[in-house]
């Protein structure tokens, strides 16, 4: 346990290093933020199951710009089939995700970073005042997952292929892609999420993970979009990625079986943001505490 959390805390050291490290060459932001996600599992057969998890995040604290207040909703909906053997488990999901970006117009700090701000959108004319927008996303995920459990100690691999096919933070009609091309898409995006558990007892259990963002498949059509020097423009955190490292998360947490139909699981996440364009360059690190709360139930009894 001890060797645990001294791994844990390691972890966290070295990733605040890292945004200390690239603030040389671009100032790092830092957020603070509360995400809680509401997981319903309904199970049909001891092998299929149906996920239903809508959640939200709200920003309340931002460096160098005006903290964001509710920045993000989310839904989960699909199917999972699970499969046991031994000490395997073994669980494959297709999920419909929806995406959610409220976006608070507020002022932020503009290059080179002296402390000039200026609004996150457009303002409204004739006012000062920036204007809030919404924008969304639609994917499907494919999720693969394994878990290995031995004693009171478990390991969890889960890959995450996130597939983006609509996105409406494109506006803008090109020369060459119409508004409609360049929402209407397809780009994929890989997370690898691995997971350490301990049970302290029946009902508690302690967990250290780490999870990275992978842009493996760029849309054709937004890729191709660049300014006059050739600097991509078409690669934004709310739709389509460039290929390359992206985000990477880790998450220090417990999880506690109120009941046997409830757990809940509070986790801190320290979420480390590269640049949509330059995955060398850390543009952002979120801390956040993490909240999933999730119910069972079946609909062929406790077996």
């Amino acid at each position: 346990m001890k060797k645990l959390l001294a791994l844990g805390i390691g972890v966290l050291t070295l990733t605040t290093m890292m945004g200390a490290a690239r603030a040389v060459d671009m100032p790092v932001k830092q957020e603070g933020r509360v995400w809680i996600d509401q997981n319903f599992l309904l199970a049909f057969t001891p092998n299929w199951s149906l996920t239903t998890m809508p959640g939200a995040r709200v920003e309340f604290a931002r460096t160098r710009e005006g903290s964001a207040g509710m920045q993000f909703i989310e839904l989960f909906f699909g199917p999972n089939y699970t499969y046991k053997t031994g000490n395997f488990t073994l669980k494959a999901s297709l999920w419909y995700y929806y995406m959610g970006y409220p976006q608070r117009g507020r002022l932020k700090e503009q290059s080179p970073y002296t402390g000039t701000e200026a609004c996150s959108t457009a303002a409204i004319a004739p006012s000062t005042y920036c204007t809030s927008t919404y924008n969304a996303s639609h994917n499907i995920e494919i999720v693969p997952a394994a878990e290995y459990r031995f004693g009171r100690w478990s390991i969890y691999d889960r890959l995450i292929a996130h597939n983006t096919f609509y996105a409406d933070v494109y506006s803008t009609a090109t020369p060459t892609l119409s508004v409609s091309d360049q929402r209407w898409g397809w780009g994929t995006v890989l997370r690898e999420l691995l997971q350490v558990r301990y049970a302290l007892t029946d009902r508690l259990g302690v967990s250290l993970a780490d999870e990275v963002f992978l842009g493996v498949l760029e849309d054709s059509d937004t890729s191709s979009m660049k300014a006059s020097n050739g600097t991509p423009t078409g690669f934004n955190p709310m739709g389509y990625w460039k290929q390359g490292l992206r985000y990477n998360r880790t998450y220090l947490g417990i999880d506690y079986k109120v009941t046997p139909n409830f757990t809940i699981t509070p986790m801190y996440m320290v979420e480390i943001g590269m640049n949509p364009i330059d995955s060398y360059d850390v543009s952002d690190i979120a801390h956040t505490l993490f909240v999933v709360a999730t119910i069972t139930s079946s609909t062929f009894g406790n077996k």
